[in-house]
């Protein structure tokens, strides 16, 4: 009986990469997904330059906010009116990215990363969290929206003095965790024994990824678009970071491999 050869141990040519993939559909998705990327950037740059030129709440966002809210008084004092499991959960989800736990969160990632020797890892972790805030930054100064008010018929938990759109929230947290996620598919984890047990971790990731724009708009402190606005953000910018990420760790190893063909010889 024939043998199946695994993929990984196939010698590169012509027709395959070093993975074992065939170089023309390899190409094929690498153009797909690079277009994808532009139409996405464009997308968001129209988005912001709308929201720019109109910052007042689309009645589509209203009516999503409200629908989420329940019913309230109007106007509502947050403070003056009682809180729900539901209003208290997303308080608790959203002070996860106040400014001090933004901070000490990522380290501690690190800190894992770097007691598992992923120091490499632990310093692109670094570095995707803090230019991801810092493209959040600067998207939301360009666009200027304006935060919610609880003028327009719903309760807003926390008067934040920051602009809206994007949602800051939503893009730290995509960036971190969706970065965490994809480390956690890479070819070290895949062919560890014990990766199973990080199936649970993954699945919260997701949720807790899918929950964080939900507590947003329950909060008040953001509009639908916002939300919106920050899911693409952080996913244009975390597939930005892994090309970066891969293309470096690619040039590294042909690095590597030349020192060691140098010191053959």
């Amino acid at each position: 009986m024939e043998q199946a050869t695994d993929p990984r141990l196939q010698q590169p040519s012509a027709s395959m990469t070093p993975g074992g993939k065939e170089r023309k559909g390899f190409h094929r998705g690498r153009v797909v997904g690079i277009a994808l990327w532009v139409i996405g950037v464009v997308a968001l740059v129209i988005v912001g330059m709308v929201i720019h030129a109109h910052p007042a709440p689309w009645p589509l966002e209203v009516n999503v906010t409200k629908t989420i809210q329940g019913p309230h008084p109007v106007s509502c004092v947050y403070s003056h009116v009682p809180h729900s499991q539901l209003d208290t959960d997303a308080d608790f989800m959203n002070r996860f990215d106040d400014p001090i736990p933004s901070v000490a969160i990522p380290l501690g990632w690190m800190v894992v990363l770097a007691l598992v020797r992923w120091f490499w890892q632990a310093l692109a972790l670094g570095v995707a969290v803090l230019s991801g805030s810092s493209v959040w930054g600067g998207l939301s100064l360009l666009v200027g929206r304006p935060r919610p008010l609880p003028a327009f018929g719903i309760c807003v938990h926390r008067v934040i003095n920051a602009f809206s759109f994007p949602s800051g929230h939503v893009t730290h947290d995509g960036v971190m965790y969706g970065f965490l996620l994809y480390l956690s598919f890479t070819r070290p984890v895949r062919t560890w024994r014990y990766r199973w047990i990080l199936i649970p971790f993954q699945v919260l990731a997701v949720l807790y990824l899918l929950a964080i724009g939900y507590s947003r708009l329950r909060s008040g402190e953001h509009w639908f678009f916002d939300v919106l606005g920050g899911y693409l953000t952080a996913a244009l910018w975390l597939f930005f970071l892994i090309f970066l990420y891969r293309w470096i760790a690619h040039l590294w190893a042909k690095y590597h491999q030349r020192r060691i063909a140098k010191s053959s010889v």
